[in-house]
């Protein structure tokens, strides 16, 4: 049975346009992870078991976003300065299939919270 996730997005210019735009995306499957990674560490956490169907959807979110918090993909530090929303495989596909466990580094000197939401298909 398809579970149903359902997203919503604006973001306004002081004083000029609006771009918005709401939807549900319908998955097979869906992690929700809340990790904490230790000041100074780096840790790998596994967002999506192998095999796996393709991923819908991607949203990873620090509690006090930072530049000196960041994840490896495909060998690049990706600051997590902001949170991450990738809504669709379109967009899941700038990832290049490289989801499946990430390596987060926490180079503030505080521990950090980090949400993850991914949405997949069941079967490849």
């Amino acid at each position: 049975m398809a579970e149903k996730l359902n997203w919503s997005y604006a973001v306004q210019a002081e004083g000029g346009p609006l771009i918005a735009g709401a939807g549900a995306l319908e998955v097979d499957a869906y992690v929700k992870l809340s990790v904490t990674i230790p000041a100074g560490e780096t840790k790998e956490v596994e967002i999506l078991p192998a095999p796996g169907g393709a991923l819908q959807l991607l949203v990873i979110a620090a509690a006090k976003p930072s530049a000196d918090l960041s994840y490896e993909l495909d060998g690049n530090a990706v600051p997590l300065d902001g949170p991450h929303v990738l809504i669709g495989p379109g967009a899941v596909a700038l990832c290049a299939g490289a989801i499946g466990t990430l390596a987060f580094t926490n180079d503030t000197s505080e521990e950090a919270r980090i949400d993850i939401l991914a949405g997949r298909d069941a079967t490849p």
